[in-house]
C-alpha cells in the first residue's frame, strides 16, 4: 500500500470502477449505495484506501453521514468474512486500483 497517494483520486477510482462493474454512469453513481454488494465493497475500499473523509463523501453523496459510514464499514467488513462473492469483488477490485497507479 502507497502511503503519500491522493485521496480523491483513489476515491474516483473506487467510483469508476463500481459504476462500470454495474454499468452505471457517473450521473447514477447513487445507485452504488442503493445495491447491496457494491455498496458493501464502497464502504470496506474507501477504508482501505483512506477515503472515509466525510467533505469527499458529501459531495458525491450528500446523505450520508459519520454514523452511517461507520455502521456500513462495520456490516461490510462482516460480509467480508461471510460472503465468498464480495470477498472475491474486493480483491478483485483492489488489484484494479493498485495496478492503475
Amino acid at each position: 500500500m502507497k502511503y503519500f497517494r491522493n485521496k480523491e483520486e483513489v476515491y474516483t477510482k473506487i467510483i469508476k470502477i463500481l459504476c462500470e462493474y454495474k454499468g452505471f454512469s457517473k450521473e447514477d453513481m447513487f445507485k452504488i449505495l442503493k445495491n447491496e454488494s457494491c455498496r458493501y465493497l464502497f464502504f470496506l475500499l474507501i477504508k482501505k484506501y483512506e477515503c472515509c473523509d466525510m467533505e469527499l463523501l458529501k459531495k458525491d453523496f450528500p446523505s450520508v453521514n459519520s454514523k452511517n459510514v461507520k455502521r456500513n464499514i462495520k456490516r461490510a467488513e462482516e460480509k467480508l468474512l461471510l460472503d465468498k462473492k464480495i470477498r472475491e469483488m474486493y480483491f478483485e477490485a483492489e488489484d484494479i486500483i493498485d495496478r492503475v497507479e
